[in-house]
């Protein structure tokens, strides 16, 4: 048998979505916000595999590695108004909003932001995340008399991610 990683403390922490605060940053505007509205957050990475063939080998000899692309979704949970409205103020400010669009602030007119997330639960455990240069590349609400509240759904992309880490 090989050896079991454990973590530093011996112990195990598992965590809710009840355990998770996430907080948006946008850096250059100096705005940070921690967002109690999201309620799913998602994170995919891809990364593109070459074949290395030789000629005369049935089999593949290896593989080479492709760009990497980190993706995923953001859910918030609609109250009274869209959340990025909590953004639109400092955007304006700094001139980050195209001039030569309508005067209504659309998502992907946001610079590029970084979220973390951090957990911790009534036992002790704390964890945290990252993803850094997130930027929405679409965005869409539902509304349903199916559903008992309004969200919005969001795609983004990332340039890198700190995968999830004991404190």
């Amino acid at each position: 048998m090989g050896n079991i990683i454990t973590p530093k403390s011996g112990e195990f922490h598992s965590y809710s979505g009840a355990d998770i605060i996430a907080t948006i940053n946008i850096p250059g505007i100096g705005i940070s916000k921690t967002m109690a509205e999201l309620s799913t957050l998602t994170y995919s990475i891809h990364r593109e595999k070459g074949q290395v063939r030789a000629l005369g080998h049935a089999n593949v000899k290896g593989f080479t590695n492709g760009p990497r692309t980190i993706a995923g979704s953001l859910v918030f949970t609609v109250f009274d108004f869209h959340v990025m409205e909590y953004f639109r103020d400092a955007t304006d400010k700094n001139n980050t909003v195209d001039p030569r669009t309508t005067n209504n602030f659309l998502v992907d007119e946001l610079p590029p932001f970084n979220i973390t997330v951090t957990f911790e639960n009534e036992l002790g455990g704390v964890s945290s995340m990252s993803m850094y240069d997130v930027s929405i590349i679409d965005e869409g609400q539902t509304m349903s008399t199916d559903d008992m509240y309004t969200e919005n759904v969001m795609s983004y992309m990332a340039r890198d991610i700190d995968l999830m880490h004991n404190l």
